[in-house]
């Protein structure tokens, strides 16, 4: 398949900004936003966000998402102290932040731009985080690089990729070979038909990506049932695919630091 280019990459996320489809409210509103933040826990708990993100240890300090979306995350460092800012493709997932940040009266700095060449300083940020974004960029390395340039040594990285070793992945393949359709494509569309980018990593391929970085830490989470039935409900239920979720999941996360001196 030919390679994306960013502005396909633009449009596709400028209407189609991340779960508006699964949430039954006007987007900007409390209530998509409250309808969000359920679905988001239903996969990632608060208990779990809190120990990945490590929001109150940025209090009074700088932070970045790298693809902010609407908000979510970036709002829980800016509740915990964080000085906060997030940057996102699209003028669509910049408004849903600033409206979130609005609603719950947070202060947070808001700018369109690209994780190919973020508009900020060498060393600038204290932790910069990227969920579930810079494998739908079309230079993945180079948004790294980018992140890897603005980090202040010794600063905090946390990013989520897809995860090649997955039962999706593993789902994927099998309908690829069934309906004679690329892989490829059948991956992007994951997140919905016409993506014109997406990618999955597997521990090794994410430590290589990270190879620019000290104490790289890697795990797997998030597994979820196939939809049966005319009501659409999971099976296997969550509660038996929670021991497999760190080995199959969807989700491949990483915490790393860049190192305090070249």
């Amino acid at each position: 398949m030919p390679d994306a280019s960013l502005e396909e990459v633009r449009a596709f996320w400028e209407h189609n900004p991340v779960a508006a489809a699964s949430v039954p409210y006007s987007p900007g509103s409390s209530e998509f936003f409250e309808h969000y933040d359920r679905l988001r826990e239903t996969r990632e708990s608060v208990p779990f966000s809190y120990a990945l993100h490590e929001y109150r240890a940025f209090a009074g300090k700088r932070v970045l998402d790298v693809g902010c979306g609407n908000g979510y995350v970036l709002s829980r460092y800016a509740r915990e102290g964080a000085n906060t800012v997030g940057i996102d493709l699209t003028a669509t997932a910049i408004e849903l932040s600033r409206r979130r940040f609005a609603l719950e009266a947070l202060p947070g700095a808001f700018l369109t731009g690209s994780a190919e060449e973020l508009p900020f300083p060498t060393e600038s940020f204290d932790c910069v985080c990227s969920m579930g974004v810079l494998h739908h960029t079309p230079d993945t390395e180079k948004a790294v690089g980018e992140i890897h340039r603005v980090l202040r040594p010794g600063g905090r990285f946390i990013v989520m990729l897809y995860h090649r070793h997955s039962a999706v992945y593993r789902r994927l393949q099998l309908r690829s070979r069934l309906s004679h359709r690329p892989l490829e494509a059948l991956i992007n569309e994951v997140d919905g038909v016409g993506n014109p980018k997406g990618e999955v990593y597997s521990r090794r391929e994410m430590r290589r990506l990270l190879a620019d970085f000290d104490d790289v830490e890697c795990r797997v989470g998030f597994l979820q049932g196939l939809p049966i039935g005319k009501h659409r409900r999971r099976f296997p239920p969550k509660p038996l695919l929670r021991p497999f979720a760190s080995r199959w999941g969807w989700f491949l996360y990483a915490k790393a630091r860049k190192p305090h001196s070249a």
